[in-house]
């Protein structure tokens, strides 16, 4: 699709903000759009006021008949890694007929993801276990996902989650009359939908996410794409069999299931044994420190990404009766838009609201839990020469010392570096920056560490907190701890470590 032809369609779509649906969704910011639909944020006081989506299909009759009943299906399914649809009905736009659907808002999705970077082995592991356990919860109860591809996996909160809206009964054909993806098995053509169909599309997914592009798919049925050789074996085998050109031959999703629960005795060593102990460099100057054992930290959530979440990756929600037809109502465009959710760097798979919150703890616990409270990186003789207010404008000597500091980094004792697979370098385009927040005790040691600043993968971030919490540094003149950032730069050539103050306002 040409440049020209896009902004033409984003226009049609846009043109709806500030429209208000059923009387009570108001048509946001426009998330994504495709041909046939289009998806907004929105908020419901009926149903708590959080930032949701909602979609809208232009729609006739027939289409109509087909979909409100699959969503009214959908809507009533409850499990933690479907999106839950909320809404759902009919109305008019300037007298042309609309459908829309009113989902969870999605943070992001594997699509976003696989725009910057492929998945590391362990990550796409770790993909695995919510998407089947999803598909084997459908299968259970005669039902197909339908459209499983990484636009469709989304991150809502700290879960993994599948669409819901393509949803529907095993036999039942697909709605859209576009032409067939690679995502489609090749029993596809004669419009059959079955669980053999969703493995297939999840063998394609696995290898899209792994080699950021698609199999080769040639058409002819008896063909089945052979996926890379350099993939690790455990996983080379689970699309290879996900791909089986046959869907008689295809593993179902508890043999999935018990497949990737097995231990993988041929799997490739880098792929599947655990990381050598970091090595630690020492700063031959300085005199070591003696180390307590740290208190274990938060668990390191993770993960967001750069792009809003695309149209064909549709949040969901709780069963409400279809709304009767109404006329949309307009409202300006300037009046009560729901904010626009803060841009988030990447995907990785799993929220970072956790990690905030984490941060957020840390940093007051140690402001408030020894005595004197003072700023970070401050000596205590500075503290109590600080007068106690200070001209409008006019900046502290608390703040000045604090700032002053800050220019030199603090020198570690201890700089244990995180050792990262040669498979997990390759998957690395450029370079993937990890903040990690510690909190220092006085004698140097690292009491807590906590991922600092969203970044692009859960599995970067889980190494560079576990290194962080083996740094040490020079003891402290008094007895108050101190929070410090320590930021690893992870690349194709190695990683490097680096400390720095983190001035707490006050």
């Amino acid at each position: 699709m040409s440049v020209e032809a896009s902004e033409t369609l984003s226009e049609v779509w846009t043109r709806w903000q500030g429209h208000v649906i059923n009387g009570e969704f108001r048509l946001g910011r426009c998330l994504g759009c495709s041909d046939h639909s289009g998806v907004y944020l929105t908020r419901s006081a009926a149903l708590g006021g959080a930032d949701l989506a909602i979609k809208l299909v232009a729609t006739n009759r027939a289409l109509a008949e087909q979909l409100l009943p699959r969503w009214k299906r959908a809507g009533a399914l409850a499990h933690p890694h479907l999106l839950q649809l909320l809404a759902w009905g009919g109305c008019q736009l300037e007298g042309l007929p609309y459908l829309y659907l009113v989902m969870e808002y999605a943070d992001q999705t594997l699509a976003q993801l696989l725009a910057h970077r492929a998945l590391a082995p362990e990550e796409a592991r770790q993909l695995l276990e919510p998407s089947l356990e999803a598909l084997a919860f459908l299968h259970g109860q005669g039902l197909v996902q339908g459209q499983l591809k990484p636009a469709n996996i989304l991150v809502v909160g700290e879960h993994l989650k599948l669409a819901s809206d393509t949803i529907r009964r095993v036999g039942e054909g697909a709605i859209s009359t576009h032409a067939l993806t690679a995502y489609d098995p090749p029993e596809g053509r004669q419009g059959n939908t079955s669980p053999a169909g969703d493995v297939w599309a999840l063998g394609v997914t696995l290898f899209e996410a792994l080699t950021r592009r698609l199999p080769a798919v040639t058409g002819e049925p008896r063909e089945a794409p052979a996926p890379p050789a350099e993939l690790a074996q455990d996983l080379r085998e689970l699309v290879i069999g996900c791909l089986s050109a046959d869907p008689r031959r295809r593993p179902s999703v508890p043999d999935l299931m018990r497949q990737k629960a097995a231990p993988q005795a041929g799997a490739l060593p880098e792929a599947t044994a655990a990381p050598s102990p970091p090595v630690a460099a020492e700063v031959p100057a300085a005199p070591a420190a003696p180390a307590t054992p740290a208190t274990a930290a938060p668990p390191v959530i993770a993960e967001p990404i750069t792009a809003e979440p695309a149209v064909t990756a549709e949040p969901a929600a709780t069963a409400k009766p279809a709304a009767t037809v109404e006329h949309a109502m307009t409202v300006p465009p300037d009046t009560g838009e729901p904010p626009a959710r803060p841009r988030i760097p990447h995907l990785a798979l799993i929220g970072a609201v956790a990690a905030i919150a984490g941060i957020f703890v840390l940093s007051r616990w140690a402001n408030h839990s020894s005595a004197p409270a003072t700023p970070v990186n401050v000596p205590a003789g500075v503290a109590a020469q600080a007068p106690a207010s200070t001209a409008p404008g006019a900046v502290s000597p608390v703040a000045q010392a604090a700032r002053s500091e800050a220019v030199a980094a603090p020198v570690a004792l201890q700089q244990v570096i995180p050792q990262v697979p040669l498979s997990a370098r390759r998957t690395i385009h450029g370079h993937i920056k990890v903040w990690v927040r510690v909190i220092v005790d006085a004698d140097g040691s690292v009491f807590a560490a906590v991922a600092d600043r969203s970044g692009p993968s859960r599995y970067f971030q889980r190494l560079a907190v576990e290194a962080a919490r083996k740094w040490t540094f020079p003891p402290a003149a008094g007895p108050a701890r101190r929070i410090l950032q320590v930021q690893f730069d992870f690349s194709r050539d190695g990683t490097t470590g680096r400390a720095r103050p983190v001035i707490v306002p006050g």
